[in-house]
């Protein structure tokens, strides 16, 4: 059935108390983000029942509207005919607690171009399995154009951050690009030297490309002066000499302060998970994958990103998004399954539609259609996550390139000096069929239990 996003956003307006009561809109990739003022005023249970509605979370104020993929659609519907709610909320106006509040910034600031980085990393992963097939060199140009293609989003990373970080914090968008684009503009400049002495202190500046706690920082410091700057500067002067005095102040506090304490601060995060990952990677990998499909579905997943993406900054090479890519084939295999053991008609359709999205690494619809309304399906693909993700670690398989989207795709990226695609293929395996084949196993179980009670 073709939904209509319009009327469905007008339902979903309706029944949140109107939109006096959304201080912000925001969406990832399957779920409407709704920060909301009064939760009192929300009929949770009337949204839940709308059409092309597949479930709604509440996130401590946060109502997250579960769709689909189609996310998108509903979200510009939203803006349709509504007063301007996608502003940055005002500081002070989130009532949530500290953890929610970081959470939300974070999704905030890498769900607009999540779809960027999914579809370049397929890029990127074909190119690799052509160089390692040999099929193409590294002096080609079709290979160096797309190989630009390919790592030019994750180099230039702090500019996509200072747009989005912009929007969250209330700072100017081009001012912010301007800080972000001089943390990253020494990477062009090959004479300049590596390391700079201040104060006895060495500082360099070529370490901001594909830096996210810097970038991050830079941006909610500007937002701060720039509010300063604006109440002290007449408003005659202000469009000169706001963006010149921020830039200056935090240019300076940014290269000086913020810039290395923030990269030593994810040096310490990639160098303290990677201790604690090596005390066993087997073990790590099975705990991570098993349980890794429960932060999509309590919405906190948004803080393992930053973290995979430190690894790959700090270390050239991230072993989370290896383990979590089992927890996407758990899940996938599970609603695969139901398939085969759906008692009607809708319910297969159902678990069609969510196998297609699981299958291209979205399993919001696999969780909240399938897998979670029959609790052991869930468990099956938590399970088969575990071992997929024990195998990950017992053969400490690494991704070369950060994964947003995790899907077969993407494979290529698991290939390198010190891994290969084919251990992360036997983990995903795995992880596949042994929530597929107890799910076909539970469904006769189960209708053989209907058979001898109703005889």
């Amino acid at each position: 059935m073709k939904i209509d996003y319009v009327k469905l956003a007008q339902a979903i307006r309706e029944q949140v108390g109107g939109d006096d009561n959304i201080s912000h809109i925001s969406h990832c990739a399957t779920r409407l983000r709704l920060t909301i003022r009064d939760i009192t005023r929300v009929d949770v249970v009337a949204i839940s029942g709308l059409p092309g509605v597949i479930r709604v979370v509440n996130a401590s104020g946060q109502l997250q509207v579960v769709v689909g993929p189609q996310v998108e659609q509903l979200y510009m519907a939203m803006q349709q005919d509504a007063t301007p709610v996608t502003k940055a909320v005002k500081p002070g106006a989130d009532e949530r607690g500290i953890a929610g509040r970081v959470l939300a910034t974070l999704g905030a600031i890498f769900t607009p171009y999540i779809g960027v980085l999914a579809g370049i990393g397929v890029i990127k992963g074909i190119m690799v399995l052509l160089q390692t097939q040999g099929l193409v060199g590294r002096d080609d140009l079709l290979f160096a154009m797309f190989n630009a293609l390919a790592s030019g989003v994750f180099v230039f990373l702090p500019l996509f951050i200072a747009v989005t970080a912009a929007d969250r914090f209330g700072a100017s968008r081009f001012t912010a690009l301007a800080l972000t684009a001089a943390m990253v503009f020494p990477l062009t400049q090959p004479d300049l030297p590596a390391q700079f002495s201040l104060f006895g202190l060495s500082i360099s500046l070529k370490i901001y490309g594909g830096a996210v706690i810097p970038a991050i920082l830079a941006v909610l410091l500007l937002s701060k002066v720039e509010r300063r700057l604006k109440q002290w500067i007449p408003e005659v002067a202000a469009l000169v000499f706001v963006p010149c005095l921020a830039l200056l102040i935090c240019g300076f506090v940014v290269f000086t302060v913020i810039g290395p304490l923030a990269d030593y601060a994810g040096v310490g995060i990639a160098r303290g998970y990677s201790a604690l990952y090596q005390l066993s990677p087997m073990i790590s990998g099975a705990l991570l994958a098993g349980i890794g499909q429960l932060f999509v579905v309590f919405g906190v997943h948004w803080g393992i990103i930053p973290l995979a993406m430190i690894n790959i900054q700090v270390q050239g090479y991230d072993t989370i998004m290896a383990m979590f890519m089992s927890a996407v084939m758990g899940q996938f295999g599970a609603v695969a399954g139901a398939i085969f053991i759906a008692r009607s008609l809708r319910d297969r359709q159902i678990a069609i539609s969510a196998s297609l999205s699981a299958f291209f690494g979205i399993t919001e619809p696999a969780l909240y259609g399938v897998n979670l309304k029959y609790r052991m399906l869930f468990v099956f693909g938590c399970l088969g996550a575990a071992l997929g993700g024990g195998i990950t670690g017992w053969l400490q398989v690494k991704t070369y390139s950060f994964l947003p989207v995790l899907n077969v795709f993407e494979l290529g990226l698991f290939e390198g000096p010190e891994s290969k695609m084919m251990y992360e293929v036997a983990a995903m395996t795995v992880a596949f069929l042994t929530p597929f084949i107890l799910t076909l196993i539970y469904g006769r179980w189960t209708l053989r239990q209907l058979n001898t009670s109703g005889a």
